[in-house]
């Protein structure tokens, strides 16, 4: 892996205007609405509601930070930057592992700053938990980096930004992200599960709920990571195949 390529390209990403407007204030500005809106009333599961808010917005801004990923991917291989790659000493596997770990780097910062932004409202954890769960929401972000660069590779780069804006919608909403899916028909918490998002959201409230979740969880997530990942394995050798 070049490690000068990643560097640069994560001062691009988190020099870009769009990324502290949207990935980070975004998922800020929502917390804050609905944290307004559900106040400290107690979830099913026993956690206060402002603690089950602050993480499932905190996992959507990640996931979207990560999800977004695609769209450099696809403006590169539009531009021609794929076949220009060629000609360096880089290979087709370290540019892929660049790509996912600069998505990786992306959502961390999102996880923090909800993170403190629900620390200045009062919510309340240990600092074990505060830590469990930082740690285990960015390790769930992984499927969600992979998925965006395998997006990335199959759309164009004036598409594939207004794709995965629509696709946000409702991995956020559907995904029992934006609003707490006790508040919404059972048919809506049954569909939730077919969303990665909503694993995500659980990744981040097992360590504070003690559900027993957290395996099913772990394993959903990394059938969504393994899937994507063959994807973009065999749309990149037939990119690379082409150049």
């Amino acid at each position: 892996m070049n490690t000068t390529y990643l560097s640069l390209e994560i001062k691009r990403i988190v020099r870009s205007p769009q990324f502290t407007i949207f990935t980070i204030g975004m998922p800020v500005a929502m917390f804050l609405l609905f944290g307004s809106i559900f106040g400290k009333l107690v979830t099913p599961n026993g956690l206060a509601s402002n603690v089950q808010t602050m993480i499932n917005l905190a996992a959507y801004g990640a996931s979207g930070g990560a999800l977004f990923t695609g769209t450099r991917v696809a403006q590169e291989r539009t531009d021609g930057w794929q076949r220009q790659l060629r000609l360096t000493p880089m290979r087709g596997p370290g540019y892929l592992v660049v790509k996912v770990i600069s998505a990786m780097a992306v959502a961390l910062p999102v996880l923090v700053v909800v993170f403190a932004a629900g620390l200045a409202t009062g919510v309340q954890m240990s600092a074990g938990q505060w830590a469990l769960t930082l740690v285990s929401l960015w390790i769930g972000v992984l499927p969600f980096a992979v998925l965006g660069l395998a997006i990335g590779l199959f759309g164009k780069g004036d598409t594939v930004g207004a794709v995965t804006g629509a696709l946000m919608m409702p991995l956020g909403m559907l995904g029992g992200l934006w609003i707490p899916l006790y508040f919404l028909p059972e048919w809506m918490g049954t569909l939730a599960h077919f969303f990665p998002t909503y694993w995500l959201g659980r990744v981040g409230v097992e360590p504070l709920a003690h559900a027993g979740g957290m395996g099913l969880a772990a394993l959903v997530l990394v059938g969504w990571l393994v899937i994507p990942g063959l994807v973009v394995v065999r749309r990149f050798r037939l990119d690379t195949a082409r150049l």
